[in-house]
């Protein structure tokens, strides 16, 4: 096995580790409430797209939202 398909078997499930401790960690939460935390911490629009199974439109709208709650 070559080290560029040993490598990209390695990130492919870092991605699957990263995501269910994130699924974990925001459990029973929701989009708009987790979002902002996950964004936070890193993760792109898309990233957490694939957390809760929905498009990265939909959760750059939610991140808008709680950005526009959030201001006075």
């Amino acid at each position: 096995m070559s080290d560029d398909k040993k490598f990209d078997e390695l990130n492919q499930k870092l991605d699957l580790i990263t995501r269910l401790l994130a699924y974990q960690l925001l459990s029973g939460k929701t989009l708009s409430h987790a979002a902002p935390i996950l964004r936070r911490l890193g993760m792109s629009a898309a990233e957490i797209a694939k957390i809760f199974d929905t498009t990265t439109n939909t959760v750059q709208v939610r991140l808008a939202e709680a950005k526009k709650a959030k201001k006075p």
